[in-house]
């Protein structure tokens, strides 16, 4: 038979999408009232995706953590349990990939790192922290993709256990984003101590949430405004369902429903009998009974002090977001978001500028580093992937930024920065190791005595200090700030001799033309020693111009 023939017999390999399908996703809500879960398959078209299973269990464990700062061994135990059972149906949907997010109980905790290590370790998930900022990006991902009939600006507020989220935007960008600390199970423990709350109790929790609403409300009339108000949360669609239920107008459904405040006032004060009564309102849960009253005053006061008349109800929320923001980097969600893709490097690009750092010398330093990392790869050196060069190139374009407040001691002044700088896309510890690989691009070696890199796991301690002498070389061949390297080669030896257990890496640099090098070498020379120690190997280096071998080898 000939080779034609056998071909035209044999079957085309068929795609990814025709043997398993559209990909499907879970995301799981870890929040201080509930943990959510939603598993969610794409669509071939790639114009949306759809929740093919819902699943919900309180956490009041979780609100503990809000007072203690702590997350005790009863708590973490009940979340793994919890968290299990999810993983386990979303794995039985389907799911190719599971992502936890953790907010406020686990944000605020002392060992809420160490708890999510748990997490990842018992249950294989890939559990995050993410910052207030970074939940409220991914809040409004969630209310883009599910109502994509919103036209101009538009405002959101999220009232979740921990903390409330509020939002000014179009569908092309933010331009306020704040988070403050007016979650409903925090204001509940804090004020209503009590079974039956006080009516002093009561009108000191509408005095604190609108006293803290007002900084707020003068800077989004600075901002330019907004047209519509935006309710997402169980505390909103616990409210609307209330009002639904007093006009009967139970068969409309939550998503798009409007409040009117005039219909909240009504309905909060019904609340506030109840509560100073002992009286439970039998249409919600006797979680949400817990904490409705805090909510409903939240909410109250945020339309009071941002001066709106009605509220629309939006089902989609932090969890939905993630889902998109998944989709979105995947490729696998168009719908209008495709502005929306990536946000990470954006968001240090923003850094970057906002610190006025030098951008010729951040983007020269991370090209080398990135050239660095890929070539060390190739040798087998390490076997880190895109994470962690992100991680690198983050931190080798924010390396600087603490110039912004002095030169002495500015790498210090990058850690404080970048670690509070609202890197948007990034994980709470993502956004920890690029400040910590930049805060040792120059004086001491990372040790135990550092307290930001005490904090780190094993493994990311290693991983943060071989970046770490990465963008020191990197850093020294632009040492005079005039990117004076061209180009970058590289040669790999193993060891001539059984005695001598040191590989050689050679490093060839190509400088432009007429320009003077000597700073970038004495650099190297003196930055290289980390490297050298980490990776096991003696780091050589000349340098060429115009294919002229210097005169000189640097060693």
């Amino acid at each position: 038979m000939s080779p034609a023939s056998t071909a035209s017999k044999t079957k085309p390999k068929k795609s990814f999408t025709e043997v398993y399908g559209p990909p499907v996703l879970a995301c799981i809500d870890m929040g201080t009232n509930s943990f959510h879960m939603i598993v969610c398959q794409a669509s071939e078209e790639r114009d949306h995706f759809e929740v093919i299973t819902r699943v919900k269990e309180a956490v009041p464990f979780f609100r503990r953590a809000l007072s203690a700062h702590t997350i005790d061994q009863n708590a973490l135990s009940a979340a793994l349990h919890i968290l299990e059972e999810m993983r386990n149906k979303a794995q039985q949907k389907g799911a190719r990939r599971i992502l936890a997010v953790a907010t406020s109980a686990v944000r605020e905790s002392d060992n809420g790192e160490e708890v999510l290590a748990v997490i990842r370790n018992e249950l294989g998930l890939d559990a995050r922290m993410i910052s207030g900022k970074e939940e409220a990006r991914l809040i409004y991902l969630g209310v883009l993709w599910s109502m994509p009939e919103l036209k101009g600006n538009f405002a959101i507020v999220d009232i979740g256990g921990g903390s409330t989220e509020i939002i000014v935007g179009d569908r092309h960008r933010t331009y306020f984003t704040e988070s403050y600390k007016l979650g409903a199970a925090r204001l509940t423990q804090r004020f209503f101590k009590r079974e039956k709350p006080t009516a002093q109790e009561i009108r000191e929790l509408h005095d604190e949430v609108r006293g803290m609403l007002r900084p707020a409300a003068a800077r989004l009339s600075e901002s330019g405004g907004f047209k519509q108000l935006i309710g997402t949360s169980g505390t909103v669609q616990a409210l609307a369902k209330l009002d639904r239920i007093r006009q009967r107008k139970t068969n409309l459904d939550s998503h798009g429903y409007v409040l009117t405040l005039e219909a909240l006032e009504t309905i909060v004060a019904f609340l506030e009998s109840a509560s100073l009564n002992g009286e439970r309102v039998k249409e919600l849960s006797s979680d949400r009974n817990r904490t409705i009253l805090a909510g409903a005053i939240v909410l109250l006061e945020t339309m009071r002090s941002l001066e709106v008349e009605e509220i629309l109800v939006c089902s989609a929320a932090l969890r939905e977001g993630v889902v998109v923001d998944m989709l979105l980097g995947q490729g696998w969600l168009e719908a209008g978001l495709n502005e929306h893709r990536n946000p990470r490097a954006k968001s240090v690009h923003e850094l970057l500028d906002k610190y006025q750092a030098s951008t010729d010398h951040a983007e020269q330093v991370a090209e080398l580093a990135v050239d660095i990392f890929e070539r060390l790869k190739s040798f087998k050196l390490h076997t880190y992937g895109e994470e962690v060069q992100h991680i690198l190139w983050s931190a080798a374009m924010l390396h600087d930024v603490g110039m912004f407040i002095g030169r002495n001691g500015h790498h210090k002044h990058s850690y404080y920065l970048i670690k509070n700088g609202g890197l948007l896309g990034h994980s709470e510890e993502e956004v920890s190791l690029i400040a910590n690989v930049a805060r040792f691009h120059r004086g001491s070696d990372p040790k135990e005595s550092h307290d930001s890199f005490a904090a780190l796991s094993p493994q990311d301690k290693r991983m943060v200090a071989e970046m770490a002498s990465i963008l020191r070389l990197a850093e020294a061949l632009d040492r005079s700030h005039r990117q004076v390297i061209q180009r970058l080669e590289f040669d790999f030896e193993l060891p001539l001799k059984a005695k001598d257990d040191r590989s050689t890496l050679s490093l060839i640099i190509y400088v432009r033309p007429g320009e003077s090098w000597e700073p970038e070498t004495w650099a190297l020379k003196e930055k290289k020693s980390l490297f050298e120690k980490l990776f096991q190997l003696r780091l050589t280096f000349e340098v060429r111009v115009e294919n002229r071998l210097s005169s000189n080898r640097k060693k």
